[in-house]
């Protein structure tokens, strides 16, 4: 495949590409939840809200990370995995807190803190990356 096509930005498209699934299925968990009240999925997701959150989530984090595929500026990887990663983290602690809304086990604080983190240096150094290229 020819890398420089997509900048070397391509993990930045599979990603977006399972961010986008990844919400679709949550789409379809609050339509059985919110929607058709479903009791054994209101068993498994006892905070819709969460679950409402994670799902917009997911649909952020896909379009953030189409617009700096779509950019095609170079990012290094140390930038693009933290994205990445970010990604799929941040929406997930909101799925956990749809299964279990009480959850302050130090295991879950640890994810949290860690995800916050990898997503807001990620994002936060492509777009000072970004903005320093558009200044060239």
């Amino acid at each position: 495949m020819n890398e420089n096509k997509h900048a070397g930005n391509v993990i930045l498209l599979r990603t977006a590409c399972i961010t986008l699934l990844l919400g679709l299925v949550l789409a379809w968990c609050l339509v059985m939840t919110r929607g058709m009240k479903i009791p054994y999925m209101l068993n498994i997701f006892t905070s819709t809200d969460n679950l409402l959150s994670g799902h917009l989530d997911f649909l952020m984090m896909t379009m953030l990370l189409l617009g700096f595929y779509a950019s095609k500026i170079s990012l290094p990887k140390f930038v693009i995995w933290p994205m990445a990663l970010g990604s799929i983290g941040n929406p997930t602690a909101f799925v956990i807190l749809a299964m279990d809304p009480k959850i302050h086990s130090a295991g879950y604080i640890l994810f949290l803190y860690t995800t916050l983190s990898l997503t807001t240096f990620g994002f936060g150094m492509a777009a000072i990356k970004s903005l320093r290229y558009s200044l060239k």
